[in-house]
């Protein structure tokens, strides 16, 4: 036997006497004051309010075995650490002197004190060293605890059951295997404050609170399963080495072409070696989770826009840089992705610590834009027919080339296009869309809402009998009638569209669904609003309305040249080709003339919402043709619209400039356009 080698004395026997004591009396009358407190009901709730209540950000004091302890309403299975763990967070006890968790006053002879005391004891002989207690020892010890008992005891009843107990111990008989038991009891308690102390201090040093942690590991588990077709190309170890040198990387490079793959292969491959991934949606973030103990890798997706540049969000990454530069434990990384159009903008080419080419992976680059074999080990991986690209095909194909082989692999109606879908995809996609409009009306409205609720959507979202004025559900009325679908039709059945799109257009998380890539939501965007601008003139963020929104000046232009030919028809027609074909590959959406009034009804919006600089950027892209449109107005609407516009845009152009953001005097071109 373990305890075998320790012989039954004296001395071992006042230990275990005490032990007894404070297994039995002192746990008794700690329980004996709660019942006297409140009742086991009482406390349940009590403890639900607590726990609901409590910062999210700082410990909790109770654990979820103890809470379930609690729940269960038997104040006999509730020992030590768990009474005065109650005693001192939910019951209304006033604190001694000193403060809860400190050593009280001699003089001081509370309750709260005298649980204090208690506590104090517990944790002594919890960590005593040695198995024996001398008699003076035990004496000092059985007057401190019979007097601690007493006085409990006396502020509840006029009985003195409990303290007559202590007295019963300190006589009774005490047999070697009971002196075993007894000991054994307490090495087991002390194990037990050791791990709570340790859980405890866990928890401290844990800069990630439990919940979000919990969302961070569900969304790296989809990472790891996406991460099975991820194809190391011929100059992933490059990049992976820059990666281990750097403390922050930008992957760039065009929608589809592996940016967030490459970052997320490369955050799992650090995980592997002792790493905490952190997927982060806001830069600022890195401040609040940044572990001084613990390596990590922050991954941040478009970390300064989607569409095009954000100002909003450089500015805050142009505020967070030494994070970046310089974080609190020197092997964190931060890697980040940016589109290619984002990553060119003037206002961002300024921003000095992306300067460096160490610390930028641009993927459309030479050294790291895909091979012909990097192409056949995708195709491969999607166990796709290799022979059908000849080897002069492979240099044509998109540099979205991973995502398509992606696309390619799931859905059959791609598959008749062949090759062509790898050299020119947006059309196959958009055709596939149409055919998805006339036969599936069910999974193309899904989509469109799914966009038009700004690329989040659960069946949450789709119901609308809680809030009959919720904004969402006038947009998806508007929506279900531009698809031909009736607005009756069950939340289920969209739920169930997006669901059986999984893996190919959309993917879940919980109970929302999100596009599988954010291309896709521009091209839905694209598809719906070459029909039905003006809801996407309602429904979009002003960001894309600033990139994605074009007018229809080329016809007029191509009119007023060819004013007087017969060829006046013919002409339009070509035109209206010409645009037709650009819009495909950039995506924009062309206004016609009679929509310029619900464009400008938007931008003034806008402006009263403070959103100055995409109505900057939307006013100088379009502003000739808004010009052209503004001309037959009264003069008076004229110059009011005009001046409203103008102003606002010099006023936070000066903003800018103080800033240090410079746009090559765009104030000044505007104004000699007016």
């Amino acid at each position: 036997m373990y305890l075998s080698k320790y012989a039954s004395t004296q001395h071992t026997t006042n230990l275990a006497r005490v032990a007894r004591m404070i297994l039995g009396p002192c746990t008794d009358v700690l329980r004996a004051v709660l019942t006297n407190e409140m009742s086991p009901s009482a406390l349940s709730h009590n403890v639900k309010t607590f726990l609901a209540n409590h910062p999210k950000h700082r410990k909790c004091p109770i654990n979820t075995e103890q809470e379930k302890i609690i729940h269960c309403k038997i104040y006999d299975n509730f020992d030590i650490s768990l009474l005065y763990t109650v005693l001192r967070n939910i019951c209304r006890i006033t604190e001694h002197k000193n403060g809860w968790g400190n050593v009280p006053l001699p003089a001081d002879r509370s309750v709260s004190a005298n649980i204090e005391r208690i506590r104090l004891i517990r944790n002594e002989y919890g960590h005593i060293s040695e198995c024996s207690l001398s008699d003076i020892q035990f004496k000092t010890k059985w007057h401190d605890i019979f007097r601690i008992v007493k006085e409990l005891e006396s502020c509840l009843s006029s009985s003195t059951k409990i303290q007559n107990d202590v007295i019963f111990i300190s006589t009774c008989s005490m047999d070697p295997e009971q002196e075993s038991k007894y000991i054994k009891q307490l090495l087991d308690l002390d194990k037990k404050i050791q791990h709570i102390s340790e859980e405890t201090n866990r928890m401290k040093k844990n800069c990630v609170p439990e919940n979000l942690k919990v969302i961070y590991e569900r969304e790296i588990l989809k990472w790891k399963e996406d991460d099975l077709m991820f194809v190391e190309t011929h100059n992933f170890a490059t990049m992976f080495d820059q990666v281990k040198e750097q403390t922050y990387v930008m992957f760039v490079g065009v929608p589809g072409c592996g940016k967030t793959a490459t970052a997320r292969h490369i955050a799992l491959i650090l995980q592997t070696e002792g790493y905490q991934i952190l997927p982060i949606k806001d830069i600022k973030d890195i401040e609040t989770y940044c572990d001084p103990h613990l390596p990590q890798v922050f991954v941040i997706d478009d970390v300064i826009g989607v569409f095009g540049l954000d100002m909003a969000e450089l500015n805050l990454l142009r505020k967070y840089q030494d994070r970046l530069k310089c974080p609190t434990m020197p092997k964190t990384k931060t890697l980040m992705t940016c589109r290619e159009v984002v990553y060119r903008n003037e206002a961002f080419s300024n921003t000095s610590f992306f300067a460096q080419e160490k610390h930028v992976i641009n993927l459309s680059s030479s050294a790291n834009v895909l091979t012909e074999t990097d192409k056949y080990k995708l195709l491969a991986k999607y166990n796709l027919n290799v022979y059908q690209f000849q080897v002069m095909i492979l240099p044509k194909t998109s540099r979205m080339f991973p995502l398509l082989c992606k696309l390619f692999s799931k859905k059959k109606e791609y598959k008749v296009h062949g090759y062509t879908f790898f050299i020119t995809p947006i059309p196959c996609i958009l055709e596939a869309m149409d055919e998805m409009k006339t036969n599936n009306r069910i999974q193309y409205a899904a989509l469109v809402l799914l966009m038009a609720n700004q690329n989040k959507l659960s069946g949450e979202d789709l119901e609308d009998v809680q809030c009959s004025t919720n904004a969402f559900t006038e947009i998806k009325d508007k929506v279900l009638q531009k698809c031909k679908v009736s607005s009756r039709t069950d939340t289920f059945e969209f739920t169930d569209a997006l669901a059986e799109m999984e893996g190919t257009y959309t993917k879940k998380s919980g109970y929302t669904f999100t596009f599988e890539h954010d291309y896709m939501f521009e091209i839905i965007a694209y598809h719906f609003g070459r029909q039905c601008p003006e809801i996407i003139l309602q429904i979009m963020k002003s960001d894309y309305i600033s990139y994605y929104i074009e007018l229809d000046t080329c016809i007029s232009r191509t009119i007023e040249k060819r004013k007087g030919s017969e060829d006046v028809a013919e002409s339009v027609q070509h035109s209206e080709t010409i645009i037709k074909q650009d819009d495909v590959f950039n995506l924009c959406i062309t206004l016609t003339e009679k929509q310029y009034p619900i464009l400008f009804e938007r931008l003034l919006k806008d402006i009263k919402n403070g959103d100055y600089y995409n109505v900057l950027r939307t006013m100088f892209s379009l502003l000739k043709g808004l010009l052209e449109f503004l001309s037959p107005l009264e003069k008076e609407n004229h110059s009011l619209i005009l001046s409203v516009l103008v102003c606002s845009m010099i006023q936070y152009s000066k903003s800018l400039i103080k800033k240090n953001i410079l746009y090559d005097n765009l104030p000044i071109k505007i104004c000699r356009y007016v």
